[in-house]
């Protein structure tokens, strides 16, 4: 991210900028923005206010529903907040969003050694969001031994911080891997069929 942060300016302004270019029918209040980026309000609106100047982003009402105590009962209501959406005028949107999804790959490095945490990493490819494919099934399919589950879900929450969507992803164990193979299993083929990239590969993948 650091190359990103030095052209854009920041790590939250790439971070808010794939929010909105990769979720262009999605429109955000600051605080869903700030459950993705883990930023502050403050920092948020500041953002905001410059992508409005661009043109990069509209207001428009969102409806939460939000808690409150009505005597010794906690209720919920509806309340109008300030949303924000990409506007699909913005001159530079492909263009950036193209950018963006491309200069992620620089990064594959990092995602490989934060998934070797979790486990024994046999098999990692990416598809999907990070390869600008919305019809792919998944975006992220591992195949691993003892992988933890709460340290894949800390790497994919981490990563799915960085790319502003939410990630599809997969894991499987290596003998499971073997099986489904051997099968022409739907979802390996569902993987390979569509385009992706190879970050890791000791068990064929590529052959499967």
């Amino acid at each position: 991210m650091d190359t990103l942060s030095t052209l854009f300016g920041s790590t939250l302004r790439v971070k808010m900028m794939r929010l909105f270019l990769f979720n262009p029918d999605s429109a955000f209040d600051v605080e869903h923005i700030r459950a993705k980026t883990d930023a502050k309000p403050r920092d948020i609106e500041k953002e905001v206010a410059a992508f409005k100047k661009i043109g990069l982003v509209r207001q428009s009402k969102l409806i939460r529903l939000v808690s409150a105590k009505k005597g010794k009962k906690v209720v919920e209501k509806k309340k109008k907040v300030k949303a924000f959406s990409l506007d699909s005028k913005f001159e530079f949107r492909e263009e950036l969003s193209d950018f963006l999804v491309r200069t992620h790959s620089l990064e594959n490095r990092t995602i490989v050694k934060k998934l070797e945490k979790a486990g024994r990493i046999k098999a990692v490819l990416v598809s999907g969001i990070f390869m600008k494919d919305a019809d792919a099934r998944i975006d992220l399919f591992v195949v691993g031994d003892n992988v933890k589950a709460s340290a894949l879900e800390r790497v994919v929450r981490g990563i799915e911080s960085d790319m502003g969507k939410d990630i599809r992803y997969s894991v499987l164990s290596a003998p499971d891997f073997a099986y489904r193979k051997s099968m022409n299993d739907k979802l390996i083929r569902d993987v390979l069929d569509y385009p992706h990239t190879i970050l890791v590969d000791k068990i064929g993948i590529a052959r499967a």
